[in-house]
């Protein structure tokens, strides 16, 4: 029986210098992840490797190293299939796809490191026939956009898509990250893809199916950020199955050390000790200066109950602000 498989990965979010939230080699987990994504290909027999975007992590070209191009050359050389990728946000400039041949991913594309998914690319095995099918990051992008996606009778399509995705997103994700956020059940139709996988949005939201289609969401392979999430998750990919019988998907985790291992947790209890130090003393000036008009700001900073190199700090940023 002829089967096409796949394995999807997005976020890689490559770069030279660790996240200054961790402690430890951040490039060097990722160097890992990546050959760990190889040896899954192998193992799985995969037809290619699918990257959602975000493959770099510094859009400014000139702060990307000749070395980790040339060693994610070496890294992919050694998979046994090829890398299909869709740009994401990160791997261009000023969110402008015209700008791709002066970035790292460029050099990437023209050297065939990675095939660059626009339209449609077709894999066929023993009768089964798979289109897959790329769309690039933009802030403009619309729902009008996704729905157009359309596929030919007899064949399975995949759509890898930089842009951000849920099955009941929050109200909030989308004023925060300013960019739409699209419900996996406006996109499910059946003209339409039979699988989506989206990047972008670093959250693991596992696989879900809505109105038979699958909607495909692992989450980013890095883990830059110090927040709840990147402490409680491990990074995954999806392996994706195209059989007679039908279209399987499942998630497998990386191996990475643990959150406490990599992340800086003591220098995130500084910043959020002072964070509240700070709102404290604000809270404590403020009632000070509501409570009585006739004292100047610089008594109400000397009454209060904080230690004396605080009060210090704030009667200097008050003079800097006087221009004194």
């Amino acid at each position: 029986m002829g089967k096409l498989t796949f394995i999807f990965r997005t976020d890689v979010h490559l770069s030279d210098r660790s996240p200054a939230s961790w402690k430890a080699d951040y490039q060097a987990e990722i160097w890992d992840s990546l050959e760990q994504i190889g040896e899954l290909a192998r193992k799985y027999k995969a037809d290619a490797v699918l990257d959602g975007g975000d493959y770099f992590h510094v859009k400014a070209a000139t702060r990307n190293s000749h070395n980790i191009v040339a060693q994610t050359a070496a890294t992919h050389k050694g998979y046994p299939c090829p890398t299909f990728h869709v740009p994401g946000n990160h791997d261009i400039a000023y969110n402008n796809l015209e700008t791709m041949d002066r970035q790292p991913l460029g050099v990437l594309y023209s050297a065939g490191v990675f095939q660059r998914l626009g339209g449609p690319v077709f894999m066929t095995m023993d009768g089964l026939k798979v289109r897959l099918v790329g769309v690039p990051y933009s802030p403009k992008r619309t729902l009008d956009d996704l729905r157009g996606l359309k596929k030919e009778p007899g064949e399975v399509m995949i759509a890898l898509v930089h842009a951000l995705a849920a099955e009941n997103p929050p109200a909030h994700v989308e004023d925060f990250f300013g960019d739409p956020v699209f419900r996996y059940g406006d996109l499910a139709s059946d003209e339409g893809p039979d699988v989506w996988c989206f990047g972008h949005w670093h959250r693991a939201q596992g696989i879900v199916q809505v109105k038979g289609r699958h909607f495909v969401n692992p989450g980013a392979v890095s883990r830059g950020a110090l927040v709840r999430e990147n402490l409680e998750r491990t990074p995954q990919v999806a392996l994706i199955e195209v059989t007679p019988d039908g279209v399987s998907v499942g998630t497998i985790p990386l191996r990475v050390a643990p959150a406490a291992d990599v992340f800086d947790l003591e220098r995130k209890e500084r910043r959020e000790s002072e964070s509240r130090v700070i709102e404290a003393f604000v809270e404590h000036l403020q009632e000070g200066v509501d409570t009585d008009p006739s004292t100047s700001v610089e008594d109400t900073i000397e009454a209060l109950d904080f230690a004396g190199d605080v009060r210090s700090l704030a009667l200097d940023y008050l003079r800097r602000a006087r221009g004194e």
